[in-house]
């Protein structure tokens, strides 16, 4: 797996065929500017994904009603482009990319903090990985690890996404199959998703504690 140089992410971004099955669609195209040696610099967008939790006590992703205490514990705010959002330390909102970001099926890419912003103590992706194919905003956790507040402004290049060739590619696997795919906005935690994986773990536990109970005499 080779990252890709300015030169091949200018070659990907803007190729007349858009059918091309090598291109990279960033949308809206970033200026020359944005594109770095190897990265390509991205802007926060207007929506957020903020938390309520003097409302709630915790989240489980084996609880019965998970999706709906997600639902509870956070909510959605627009901030206009001239407006800001103040991130205090220790606060976690998810936000997402103005950008919208379509892969090729040999590409794969990890988002990261801009320098600019990490040394103020913000962490911009705790999840970092963008699999081949996956196609919308992506969707940024922001953290704030400083010890002073941090505003955060729409527009603001905040991020950077470095592109990967994927070397081969296993044609049984699926792609493009994620299930925060085609998110134009940041979206709510799908861990209820887990609930199923997440009982069977604890069925077994169940049954290995019964095992190793001595027998009754």
């Amino acid at each position: 797996m080779s990252v890709l140089s300015s030169g091949q992410i200018i070659d990907r971004l803007f190729r007349s065929d858009p059918r091309d099955p090598e291109r990279i669609f960033i949308v809206p195209t970033p200026k020359h500017k944005d594109i770095k040696d190897a990265s390509v610099d991205l802007m926060l967008g207007n929506y957020f994904i903020v938390t309520k939790t003097a409302k709630f006590s915790t989240l489980a992703a084996r609880g019965k009603n998970t999706k709906k205490a997600i639902a509870s514990y956070q909510e959605r705010v627009f901030v206009p482009f001239n407006e800001e959002l103040v991130l205090h330390p220790g606060t976690f909102v998810l936000g997402a990319t103005w950008q919208y970001i379509s892969l090729p099926k040999n590409i794969y890419a990890q988002v990261f903090a801009r320098s600019t912003w990490g040394r103020a103590g913000l962490t911009v992706a705790t999840a970092v990985s963008v699999h081949p194919g996956f196609c919308g905003c992506l969707t940024l956790e922001l953290v704030n690890n400083g010890n002073a507040p941090v505003t955060l402004y729409p527009g603001s290049r905040l991020a950077q996404i470095v592109f990967m060739k994927v070397d081969s590619i296993d044609k049984d696997v699926p792609i493009g199959q994620s299930k925060y795919c085609g998110m134009i906005e940041p979206s709510f935690s799908k861990l209820y998703d887990e609930f199923d994986e997440l009982e069977e773990w604890k069925r077994i536990g169940e049954l290995g504690s019964l095992k190793d109970r001595p027998e009754e005499r």
